[in-house]
Formats: C-alpha cells, sequence, structure tokens
C-alpha cells in the first residue's frame, strides 16, 4: 500500500512540474489509446438488444427493436420505410471525443448466402450505391475524426428470400473473444485504430422474406 501511494505521490509532482496546464497532461486516460475509436449499430441497450430489418415478398419494408431478457423477448413496433424493397436508414454510429486533422475510415460488412449486385445492394443514406472493397468491407468516412451517425440502406433486387448479416466487426478476425482486441478490429493506418464492440456481432439481421 505505502508503495501504491508513493507512486501515486511522484506521478501527482511530475504532473505538477510539467505543466500548469491539465489539458496538456494525460491525466484522463491511457495515451496509447488517444487515437483509438469505435464504431457500431445505432442501439440503446448496446448488450441485449438486436435489430430486425424485413422486406416481404411485395416491397414492404419494416424494423424493430427487441430486448432479450431472462424470460421472453420484448419486441418493440415494427415501423416501415417510405420506400419499396429498400430499408428504412439503418444508422451507424462513430464514438470520438476529439478533433483531428485528418479523416477516419470505418467500414461494415454484409454477411449471407444471397448475392450482392443481384439479390441486393447497399446504399448510402442518401441512396447512392455503394461499392465493397477487394475484401468485402463497405466504408464510411468521418471528417477529422467527429463523432457521428451515417447511415445506410439496403435495396432488395430479386425474389430470393433469404438473410443478412450486418457487422462492424471483420468476418476474417471470428469468432469473437473478448480477450483477443485483434478480433475486435474494424480499420487500422499509422495514424487511428478502429474498433467494433463485442456484444454487436451478428446482432443486426436484414430479411428478405
Amino acid at each position: 500500500m505505502k508503495k501504491i501511494i508513493n507512486y501515486i505521490s511522484a506521478g501527482l509532482l511530475m504532473v505538477s512540474v510539467a505543466s500548469c496546464d491539465v489539458y496538456e497532461t494525460w491525466g484522463e486516460g491511457d495515451p496509447a489509446l488517444e487515437h483509438t475509436y469505435y464504431v457500431g449499430p445505432v442501439k440503446t441497450n448496446l448488450s441485449t438488444e438486436q435489430l430486425e430489418y424485413e422486406i416481404d415478398a411485395a416491397g414492404v419494408a419494416r424494423w424493430k427493436k427487441y430486448e432479450l431478457t431472462s424470460t421472453a423477448p420484448v419486441a418493440w413496433a415494427w415501423e416501415y420505410s417510405d420506400e419499396t424493397n429498400v430499408t428504412t436508414p439503418i444508422p451507424i454510429r462513430f464514438i470520438s471525443e476529439r478533433i483531428r486533422s485528418y479523416n477516419v475510415v470505418s467500414y461494415f460488412w454484409i454477411t449471407s448466402a444471397l448475392t450482392a449486385g443481384t439479390d441486393y445492394s447497399v446504399l448510402a443514406g442518401d441512396g447512392t450505391p455503394l461499392t465493397p472493397n477487394a475484401q468485402g468491407a463497405y466504408s464510411l468516412t468521418w471528417p477529422q475524426a467527429k463523432k457521428g451517425v451515417q447511415s445506410v440502406k439496403i435495396k432488395r433486387l430479386s425474389a430470393a428470400a433469404g438473410a443478412l448479416k450486418l457487422n462492424a466487426l471483420n468476418p476474417d478476425l471470428m469468432p469473437v473473444d473478448r480477450n483477443n482486441l485483434e478480433t475486435l478490429l474494424n480499420n487500422q493506418t499509422s495514424d487511428y485504430v478502429v474498433k467494433g464492440i463485442s456484444f454487436d456481432y451478428n446482432t443486426l439481421t436484414i430479411t428478405f422474406l
């Protein structure tokens, strides 16, 4: 205990000598995480909620969220899309408390037995088609690393039935392991790291009925 007190006292003394401005110290966190950000679908109660989007054979699209409880799932009311064969906007949140000189790129992945470009397409919130990179990831850019929300939509293109999963975690790094931070990696550059959240994995489903 005496050693801990000595370390704390020494640390406070170093801070007071180094600077009179508390914002120039690392008192609020680990400097190694200063350029680390998080991204994931917008939900209220991240650990227990799941999001369900549907498009039926007639093109009617709707969505709801439901919460997994110890007894039975609690479902919210369905909300309907104004567009035929297109989901309501799916919001994706970028978590940051900084403004930087660089832009941050995050990714999301769609996994399904259905075929992109044949059975479905992925759209930006304004309806612009999004194209995946060579690894199958779709990108979103966050100017100056500012926190915010962007939306994407899924458009049904064929009569094929099936389900799609939207994730901010790379399916090539699965299964999720909370003790292995590499499985939570979304993107990494020389400037920053973007991570997903473990209990967001496979909790957002788009079903073609």
